[in-house]
């Protein structure tokens, strides 16, 4: 069973997170029905439930914090050991305060762990009067502590993971895009600073994905019909989603520029009309299938030419 679909809870770890929450409720309202002020009583269990979630929610949030797999962001000609994906580098101070922690955190519950019955007795002992009193208002208290804490930490490891992770990434892909188009934009400048056809070149054969999506920008923002290849080895073997929207959007560019032959046209058709084939790869309502269809209009298919008619022989 997948617990996750498409950034959100499967539908099942739903239900079974809601039927452990309404599990506990209901153990709250039978134990509170028989309290002599049970309105009192009630109130005191929610509000000693709903601190427990969000004490556990907040630590499930600081362990389910997700790790920046890449740090570091040079996306400069002169920098080629950089295996960043983009030109930025984001700021992991939360990161790091969330790995301190949970170091701290469970270092210092490993070493309380024989004293932990003690504190739990403690605790139910003086949560008992908020759940009403009475014989085995303790025992109730410390375990509607620990069920609820227990429930939030788990809800909110769950939805960091999944929320976080995906909010994270957003946000990455846009920085990414305003950094790609920044350098398409000053491709003219680049190319004065001494940036030419061969550093482009030598920028994409590194193989780093980071360093390719630049190559294609300035082939975006500084159309060379020399770099074609490059631009079809993009487009067969591109790294991820975001390099083939590059690519793309890099031969539509292309088009536009002079001296295309009959044959480098045809290979763009081919590759562009290859990657449209797989709806995986270019999904309906996508950049990737709007500039795919662009590039298709443009490049219309080559017909076969016609057959010259058969002589007539001559009569003598």
């Amino acid at each position: 069973m997948t617990i996750d679909r498409d950034g959100e809870l499967a539908p099942a770890v739903q239900a079974g997170l809601a039927a452990v929450l309404a599990a506990g409720l209901a153990g709250v309202v039978l134990f509170t029905a028989s309290a002599q002020d049970w309105a009192r009583a009630l109130g005191g269990s929610l509000m000693v439930a709903g601190g427990c979630v969000v004490a556990g929610g907040l630590l499930g949030f600081l362990f389910g914090i997700p790790k920046v797999l890449t740090s570091g962001a040079a996306a400069h000609p002169d920098d080629l050991q950089s295996t960043s994906t983009s030109s930025y580098a984001p700021n992991t101070n939360l990161e790091q305060v969330s790995d301190w922690l949970t170091k701290i955190l469970l270092g210092a519950g490993l070493t309380q762990l024989v004293t932990l019955p003690h504190r739990l007795r403690q605790l139910g002992d003086a949560l008992a009067p908020l759940v009403g009193g009475g014989a085995g208002a303790a025992q109730f208290a410390a375990a509607l502590a620990v069920y609820f804490a227990v429930v939030g930490f788990v809800s909110g490891w769950l939805l960091t993971r999944l929320r976080m992770a995906r909010a994270l990434t957003v946000a990455d892909r846009e920085t990414l895009a305003d950094s790609v188009n920044q350098t398409a934009v000053a491709a003219g400048s680049l190319s004065e600073a001494g940036i030419g056809p061969e550093q482009v070149r030598t920028m994409f054969d590194t193989g780093v994905q980071g360093l390719r999506i630049q190559a294609l920008a300035l082939l975006k923002g500084r159309p060379d019909t020399g770099a074609v290849d490059l631009i079809l080895r993009a487009l067969h073997d591109s790294l991820s989603s975001f390099e083939l929207l590059q690519a793309l959007q890099a031969a539509r560019a292309v088009l536009d520029a002079d001296g295309l032959t009959p044959d480098q046209l045809a290979e763009i058709r081919t590759a562009v009309a290859k990657k449209m084939a797989n709806s995986r790869t270019v999904p309906p309502r996508s950049r990737r299938r709007a500039v795919a269809e662009e590039i298709l209009r443009h490049v219309p298919a080559q017909r076969p030419e016609p057959a010259e008619p058969a002589k007539q022989p001559t009569e003598a």
